[in-house]
């Protein structure tokens, strides 16, 4: 890493003239690890939605690279602890749900909703023991609207100077988030690293070519498909093809009629995506994590405004399963092309792909910091 660092501004500069990142960078499995270790617990990490945590007990659980977090509602609001006990280390809650206390499965120590210990089998025949030392570990916890998030790093700024503005942004498409319902959660997981997925998601230039029904929905024209950087985050922004509208497509697509006009699909760094597609009010969110160097895990949220019609709802997620499978394709090709090292480096095209870049530059910048 020490390598890294020192080359940290021929790397920006390579970047800046369309050059990737050399294929060790995706498939080397200390990168890996530093990766954890300097980007997703420095980063705020989406853990899931304010609607599973509406009232007092509610509580839902996640992962800070790769610490265990639950997020709770108790008397002081939200609050978020590291998941872990504080006698042998096990998780002490699972899943999502509401409880009155939270009790490792383990050997039974118990935590109020405010994480302080309460009862350890035993310890009462301990000398210098006292429950009052080992509460849980407090982890920060904001939301951004809908979402809740949490951030290993105290020293952290808060979650709305990063991503406020996609708030706004969302806003233009006609969705409502406080309106929206949560209707599925799904784990995945695949065969490419984490970063060759996200390059994948920051770029329409392969759309007209591996696409065709996404293609048919959504202009991808260079000049009418909007690619914008932003500091914290990338949005990319197109609209309904009249043709979808009508019906006229040469492939089968969904049903895009409906007060959504704009499709917006939103990266906030590093490693949540944010979709919107035209036609009935609908969102889905993607959360994206290494597992190991040459493979990636997340989950996949689904939204919908109320009154949905559940057959357009599935055609829509069949959809979104289209394009995510042919996406898969690729990705895992290129992971092989990686892990073959040969050519070490690629080349971008910066007026298509400069959101790679973008993204990029930004990992670079956590990695050598």
């Amino acid at each position: 890493m020490q390598q890294v660092v020192n080359k940290s501004g021929e790397l920006l500069a390579a970047l800046d003239r369309g050059e990737s990142l050399p294929s060790s960078w995706y498939t080397d499995s200390q990168m890996t690890e530093e990766e954890i270790h300097k980007i997703f617990r420095k980063t705020w990490q989406y853990v899931g939605p304010t609607q599973k945590l509406k009232h007092a007990g509610d509580y839902i659980t996640g992962s800070v690279g790769g610490i265990p977090v639950v997020i709770v509602r108790n008397e002081k609001g939200l609050e978020g602890f590291i998941n872990v006990c504080r006698h042998r280390r096990h998780e002490v809650m699972k899943g999502c749900g509401n409880a009155k206390l939270m009790q490792c499965r383990y050997h039974a120590w118990t935590y109020d909703m405010c994480g302080e210990l309460k009862a350890a089998p035993r310890s009462d025949r301990e000398e210098n023991f006292s429950t009052a030392d080992y509460p849980l570990l407090p982890i920060k916890v904001e939301t951004l609207g809908p979402w809740v998030f949490a951030n290993a790093d105290a020293g952290c700024k808060p979650l709305a100077t990063f991503f406020g503005p996609v708030l706004d942004i969302i806003a233009e498409s006609g969705i409502e988030l406080d309106s929206l319902e949560l209707w599925s959660r799904e784990q995945w997981e695949a065969r490419a690293n984490w970063k060759t997925m996200l390059e994948n998601y920051l770029e329409c230039y392969h759309c007209p070519v591996a696409h065709p029904g996404f293609s048919a929905a959504i202009d991808v024209d260079q000049d009418s498909y909007k690619l914008t950087e932003h500091e914290w985050f990338s949005s990319q922004i197109g609209y309904v093809r009249q043709s979808a509208l009508e019906g006229d497509t040469k492939v089968k697509i969904y049903d895009a009629k409906g007060s959504v006009k704009q499709a917006q699909y939103f990266l906030l760094y590093p490693n949540l995506t944010i979709n919107i597609n035209p036609g009935f009010p609908n969102l889905s969110v993607d959360f994206w994590m290494p597992d190991g160097p040459n493979r990636a895990k997340g989950f996949s949220e689904q939204y919908f405004a109320p009154g949905v019609d559940k057959k357009w709802a599935e055609e829509l997620i069949a959809f979104n399963a289209e394009v995510g499978e042919e996406d898969d394709v690729l990705t895992n090709s290129v992971q092989l092309g990686l892990l073959g090292g040969e050519p070490s480096v690629g080349r971008f095209l910066t007026n298509s792909e400069h959101l790679c870049i973008h993204f990029l530059k930004y990992i670079v910048r956590l990695m050598c910091d």
